[in-house]
């Protein structure tokens, strides 16, 4: 008898341990400033990645800055403070730098510009 429950319960940590291994997802943290002009950060300004399901959004804090944990790089982010944009993410991107008056985005990986673009109004 303790031999039969030693095996059921070797068997149920198993699979436990396997659901665990296959349900840990691999997120990329990505960390934003906002800012209206230079040196002028935008506070409560909603960050919502477009068609995600759940809904994945974060709000700019007191400096403009404000963080989204992904899975995957390639979707389309809107900003909207009253005014909304779009724009794309790029992979290997971990800090994106946003110029709301200029228009501007500024995609960085490890302090190193990756790429300018323009942020798209609608």
């Amino acid at each position: 008898m303790k031999n039969r429950k030693t095996k059921y319960l070797i068997l149920v940590l198993s699979i436990l341990g396997l659901l665990n291994c296959y349900c840990q997802n691999s997120f990329k943290k990505v960390s934003f400033e906002i800012l209206y002009e230079e040196n002028d950060p935008l506070p409560g300004t909603n960050i919502m990645v477009k068609n995600s399901i759940p809904i994945i959004e974060t709000q700019s804090d007191f400096n403009g800055k404000a963080e989204l944990n992904l899975n995957d790089l390639n979707v389309n982010v809107e900003l909207s403070y009253g005014p909304r944009f779009k724009f794309k993410l790029i992979e290997n991107v971990d800090f994106i730098k946003v110029y709301l008056k200029k228009k501007k985005v500024t995609y960085y990986s490890k302090n190193k510009i990756l790429k300018k673009g323009k942020l798209k109004g609608y």
